[in-house]
């Protein structure tokens, strides 16, 4: 007995690439539920907001992600520098150059907002074999947000913490 492939999900942009088809039947209301697979969890970071304003909320999570990136080594430092502090400027040079979080993906994210003009944010860190996390806080400027703290755990012992 042959099922009909559908799609799986439209997409969202115009791609190269063909849809994905689903080729089995999708799995019953009633089946157990199954645990994810390794890196499974890395694929949709999660975002979890608490009383921040939309702008804020923006601006956080642009520079916490970009940060993940340039952690995990997949993108240049200097692209997100000016958003930083040079307190903090330091210490990500010193943290991209041990490579602790190499080849790392941003797997959740959590902001809260303590008071108008600060955002903080903390961030986990994921591979198929550890995590990490990292934190760090924005203050509105005259012109733009600015990273003025930033902590990381990203040793594989869990005995290194960072802080600006």
């Amino acid at each position: 007995m042959s099922l009909p492939a559908t799609p799986l999900a439209p997409p969202s942009a115009p791609s190269t690439r063909p849809p994905l088809l689903r080729l089995v039947p999708p799995p019953a209301e009633d089946a157990p539920t199954q645990e994810p697979l390794p890196g499974e969890h890395d694929a949709a970071p999660t975002t979890t907001t608490e009383g921040v304003a939309a702008d804020a909320e923006r601006a956080a999570v642009t520079i916490a992600r970009a940060l993940a990136e340039v952690l995990a080594g997949n993108r240049n430092p200097a692209q997100v520098r000016p958003a930083l502090v040079p307190r903090v400027a330091h210490l990500l040079d010193h943290l991209v150059r041990s490579g602790a979080a190499e080849g790392m993906r941003l797997a959740g994210l959590r902001l809260q907002s303590p008071r108008d003009g600060v955002v903080e944010a903390t961030g986990r860190l994921a591979s198929p074999r550890r995590c990490a996390a990292f934190a760090l806080r924005l203050e509105r400027r005259p012109r733009r947000w600015a990273v003025t703290v930033l902590e990381a755990a990203l040793a594989p012992d869990g005995r290194v913490a960072a802080r600006s």
